[in-house]
């Protein structure tokens, strides 16, 4: 695997992080995780090789005001989803130095949900693709933290095995566009990346098949409850066991972030345009 057992202090958040899956428990929306969101936001929405054009219409403020604007009209369940993704790509930005984020969030043909994948990654050291899901949700009634954040984790693991088994060309040239204007300035990964992206397509087209278990998969969850209840270690261990000895994926990590509110996060958001 890609990872290493390994523990990052940031204030108001605890982070661990082990070879097959990691932790994140954010205790309070803290001043320096809201730092965080202001270094990756841009970077995160429309990918590097834009926000490195150092264009007015890429900066901070502007991809607030852009974000805003995709995620207030949309329905309460959708917003959970889009707060729980956009943290996603932060945290991975700045928890997982061994990936590289070859996919921006922003939708980049209108604002409705993006089509296709949450995110794909590539590993900095051999250019394998990591395919996410990542799939976000309060606590349910008559469950602890544990139970609900296994559910999340059962919903992105039974997505992806749908998706990753279905012929759709539609997700794998979303998936190319989005490496294309991810990694448009740096060419050797845009090229190994896009070849390995328009391999699955070539398959598609001359077998008319897919397989989940050639890909692999990063499995995220993001619950909003209290940290009273945390999520446990073990829980992520014994789902990580039981998924891949299903034989679903090549290779698995899984990710699971817990925090109280989503909606502190929109309020910062809003506050941070205003200024």
């Amino acid at each position: 695997m890609v990872m290493s057992g390994s523990q990052k202090n940031i204030e108001g958040m605890r982070f661990i992080k082990k070879e097959d899956y990691a932790i994140c428990l954010i205790d309070n929306f803290s001043s320096e995780l809201k730092e965080l969101i202001r270094k990756h936001l841009s970077k995160v929405c429309y990918g590097s090789a834009k926000t490195s054009l150092g264009r007015i219409s890429y900066n901070y403020k502007n991809t607030l005001k852009e974000f805003l604007k995709r995620y207030e009209p949309k329905m309460y369940e959708t917003r959970i989803g889009m707060v729980g993704e956009l943290m996603t790509h932060v945290l991975i930005l700045e928890l997982f130095p061994e990936f590289e984020t070859v996919s921006p969030y922003f939708n980049n043909e209108d604002r409705s949900i993006k089509k296709g994948f949450d995110a794909v990654l590539s590993s900095n050291n051999n250019k394998e693709l990591w395919i996410t899901e990542v799939k976000s949700g309060k606590l349910q009634i008559n469950t602890n933290s544990n139970e609900s954040n296994r559910r999340l984790l059962g919903l992105a693991k039974r997505d992806l095995k749908t998706r990753l088994n279905e012929p759709d060309i539609g997700i794998w040239e979303n998936a190319i566009n989005g490496a294309k204007i991810a990694l448009e300035h740096n060419v050797g990964s845009k090229k190994a990346v896009v070849d390995i992206l328009l391999d699955e397509t070539d398959n598609i087209y001359s077998e008319n098949t897919t397989k989940s278990s050639d890909k692999n998969v990063v499995l995220v969850s993001s619950l909003f409850t209290s940290l009273v209840d945390e999520i446990r270690e073990e829980s992520l261990k014994e789902f990580y066991s039981n998924t891949v000895s299903e034989s679903l994926f090549n290779k698995v990590l899984i990710f699971s972030i817990q925090k109280e509110l989503f909606e502190a996060i929109h309020e910062f958001l809003k506050e941070e345009a205003e200024k």
